[in-house]
């Protein structure tokens, strides 16, 4: 039964292994100190790790590894989790020494070949720390620590530090005001969005591309033609050199000379997260944004920060952990970085948290959130996720004052709120905020996913049991990633604001700009040039950019099948991979429901998207076992 609960244990740290090989979920290992003690644990864990590693072979653990990473919550990565979590308490009961699990991890690791010797070595030396010293002082039981981690759908979170409520203004809601763009337009705003560069100062043009780590173009022998990377990238598992952003830098100050300002979405680091250091992350930071202050000088910049920002990836301890341990190493450096186009009003609450609030111009503010106090693999959040340093009742307060000024907010982040590595107490707040504020906030931009995407929030107050058509109140917009991982094309795109005088600053519309890859390493000694991919409005055939026709969009395509792949090909930013990888029903059911759900775990409208709809009528259905989860 003890050998049972270890393997487990290890099911669960392969799967956070397995995630480094995800562009959207790395990964982390569960770990937990305790006093030494003798007991049937500290026997020979060499002898140990090949028993489990045969075990573990002759179980479908992929499969599990595999939904994980997709962000699929089922009932087998439910009960891998729970199981896990229940082998940690047993271990922390009988005494087993951190070290000893340690080396049992990197040798069934090695054993299974989940990754390369190197790999599994860099993978738990980077992870062991942190995980040794958050689950020696966790208190949750198996079933809630799974239910934070993976949504409530996993396991009921009874104690109060992880089931909050943010404390909300006692002024009543102001009557709903339509998004709708004043009738004639005559002054815009040109704003230009990057998101997710992971420039990789490795890459080496000619070298393996399908390599047995989780991020290869890097140094290697000699490689078969079919797989040798490309100059300027490749689709396969790597990110770009650097010079591949210096051209789109180059392009952009060229043809865009006109942008008003820019809004950065972080994630700057590339993937290999079992091979950085602190001084290696802010020193990359430091080069791209100089290269962005060399092309874009003129343009005020407004960043947000990535999960990929900090090392561990993902480790974004809150305010209260001090010490070596805390996040001020990076907040720090970001806050000299940022001030070269930031007021010092933002000072204290960069410091604080990495958010901030700018106006950008009379009756625009810009607030830049920090998505890492969601992040579900933010394993410090496990000691307390109630709202970390405070950073929803500052939005709450940020947003009232918009309100009270008649202010319009535009909000940019990177890790999108319905993502299901958002935590779902975190989202469903961040959602009841959004959805109070729906006049202040006219719109958002976030990254994370790498594709061409959004999110739709709801009006849920005129919730009802009976069938209903669902007003939509607000839109994520989800750019495309700058890297190439894994398989797109790189991008950016340029967002048309109104700044008409008295207008609510709407998006009026958005261009999504791309380079063909293929094409672009058939001519490596040529510049590249970026093209248009697509105009929302007329791409789409959208008739505004208002949230409800974002809605009637995702119902067009649940019945034209033309159309959904018209956006297919956008989401992948028209990568020439996907000509072989045709998205069949499951694959367009999952999509269709992302661009739906702006709360993460909650499928409730994704659920109810394709019930009692005809080609001509759509209706929304609410019904008793699949009401909204509060």
């Amino acid at each position: 039964m003890k050998i049972s609960m270890s393997l487990s244990l290890l099911l669960v740290l392969f799967a956070c292994i397995d995630f480094a090989r995800s562009a959207t979920i790395p990964s982390e290992h569960f770990m937990v100190e305790a006093p030494a003690a003798k007991t049937p644990f500290t026997s020979d864990h060499k002898f140990l790790a090949k028993f489990l590693a045969r075990i573990l072979e002759a179980l479908n653990i992929q499969e599990v590894i595999d939904g994980i990473k997709d962000g699929k919550v089922t009932t087998a990565t439910c009960y891998s989790c729970k199981f896990g979590f229940s082998v940690l308490q047993h271990l922390i009961e009988f005494g087993v020494e951190g070290e000893k699990l340690v080396k049992l991890v990197d040798s069934v690791c090695k054993s299974l070949h989940i990754e390369t010797p190197e790999v599994c070595d860099g993978v738990v030396k980077t992870y062991k720390d942190e995980f040794l010293k958050v689950f020696s002082k966790l208190v949750l039981s198996p079933s809630e620590i799974c239910g934070i981690i993976l949504g409530s759908s996993c396991g009921h979170v009874k104690n109060p530090f992880y089931n909050w409520q943010v404390q909300m203004t006692l002024i009543r809601k102001p009557p709903v005001a339509p998004k709708v763009p004043v009738k004639n337009v005559t002054k815009t705003l040109k704003v230009l969005h990057i998101s997710d560069t992971h420039i990789d100062n490795s890459y080496v043009a000619g070298s393996n591309a399908e390599c047995s780590e989780p991020l290869c173009c890097r140094k290697d022998t000699s490689v078969s033609p079919e797989k040798r990377s490309g100059y300027w990238g490749d689709y396969r598992n790597c990110d770009i050199p650097l010079r591949t952003f210096d051209q789109m830098l180059k392009h952009i100050s060229l043809y865009h000379k006109d942008i008003d300002y820019v809004i950065w979405t972080g994630d700057i680091p590339p993937h290999d997260i079992w091979n950085q250091t602190r001084e290696g992350q802010l020193s990359l930071i430091n080069e791209v944004s100089a290269l962005i202050h060399k092309h874009l000088g003129y343009v005020p910049v407004f960043p947000a920060l990535g999960n990929h920002e900090s090392t561990p990836v993902n480790s974004f301890p809150p305010s209260f952990i001090k010490g070596n341990d805390s996040i001020d190493w990076l907040y720090s450096d970001l806050q000299k970085i940022w001030l070269q186009w930031l007021p010092n009003s933002t000072i204290s609450t960069i410091n604080k948290g990495a958010y901030y609030s700018v106006k950008v111009k009379p009756g625009l503010k810009l607030i830049s959130m920090n998505m890492n106090y969601c992040n579900n693999q933010n394993w410090w959040l496990l000691l307390n996720t109630s709202d970390p340093t405070g950073e929803l009742e500052w939005l709450v307060n940020e947003l009232q004052a918009s309100e009270l000024l008649n202010e319009s907010v535009h909000i940019i982040g990177h890790i999108p709120p319905g993502v299901n590595d958002c935590l779902q107490v975190w989202s469903k707040n961040y959602y009841q905020i959004i959805n109070r504020y729906e006049n202040t906030v006219v719109a958002q931009f976030f990254g994370h996913t790498h594709h061409d995407e959004f999110e739709i929030f709801y009006d849920e107050s005129n919730v009802t049991y009976h069938s209903i058509v669902p007003r939509a109140t607000n839109l994520v917009y989800i750019t495309p990633s700058v890297t190439t991982f894994n398989y797109v094309n790189p991008a950016y795109r340029i967002y048309t604001v109104d700044d008409t005088e008295q207008s609510p600053h709407l998006v009026l519309d958005h261009v999504t700009y791309f380079v063909n890859l293929t094409e672009a390493n058939q001519n490596p000694k040529k510049p590249l040039y970026w093209k248009p991919s697509y105009s929302a409005l007329k791409g789409l055939g959208l008739q505004s950019m208002e949230p409800q026709e974002w809605h009637d969009l995702v119902i067009r395509m649940i019945t034209d099948d033309k159309l959904f792949q018209k956006f297919y090909k956008y989401y992948y930013n028209r990568s020439d991979y996907i000509k072989n990888k045709p998205c069949d029903e499951n694959c367009k059911q999952d999509i269709l429901c992302g661009l739906v759900t702006g709360k993460s775990h909650d499928s409730h409208y994704c659920d109810n998207l394709f019930k009692l709809s005809t080609k001509n009528q759509y209706f929304y259905s609410v019904v008793n076992e699949t009401h909204v989860k509060h």
